[in-house]
């Protein structure tokens, strides 16, 4: 099962659009739960979709999933690090009006040089991403990077305080 998190507040289309198009197109064989946020809308004829998960259930997909597919949230990185994945990620990015800045692109960008994330910029970055994932996940897993995690919580507080 591939699981796909966007967050529980903004949508992402960019992302969720793509995910569904590759199973649709059965570029992507595995059952797929998309975990859709603010797009509660969102429909899918070929994706298990969900708006939000309760934080247990949330925990158990990112355990039990093949591959985790992500927004650059450090909630959800955080997570997918603690569950022994190596998630694939697509930042939310400012030239797309996802962001405000493009913060996300930098986590992204500096866990993919830890070789702690797979960084897919683009919806076509995503099938090869996926399967980088998938070859990986068949290795033991390392455990999460403490120094980074508390970085990038330093890095969200910062910005959060920033906004006051």
């Amino acid at each position: 099962m591939i699981f796909v998190t966007v967050g529980n507040f903004l949508g992402f289309p960019r992302l969720v659009n793509a995910v569904d198009r590759l199973k649709a197109q059965g570029l992507i064989q595995d059952d797929v739960l998309l975990q859709v946020g603010g797009a509660a809308d969102f429909e899918s004829g070929s994706c298990k979709v969900v708006a939000f998960l309760q934080p247990d259930h949330f925990e158990q997909q990112m355990r039990e999933a093949n591959v985790v597919v992500s927004h650059c949230g450090t909630g959800a990185l955080i997570d997918a690090l603690r569950a022994g994945k190596t998630p694939v990620v697509m930042p939310r990015r400012k030239q797309y009006g996802e962001a405000v800045d493009d913060h996300q692109l930098e986590i992204a960008q500096a866990l993919a040089a830890e070789g702690r994330a797979i960084l897919a910029y683009e919806p076509e970055d995503l099938p090869g991403a996926i399967e980088q994932a998938r070859m990986r996940s068949s290795r033991p897993s390392v455990e999460p990077p403490a120094r980074m995690i508390d970085l990038v919580g330093k890095a969200i507080e910062e910005i959060l305080a920033g906004q006051d």
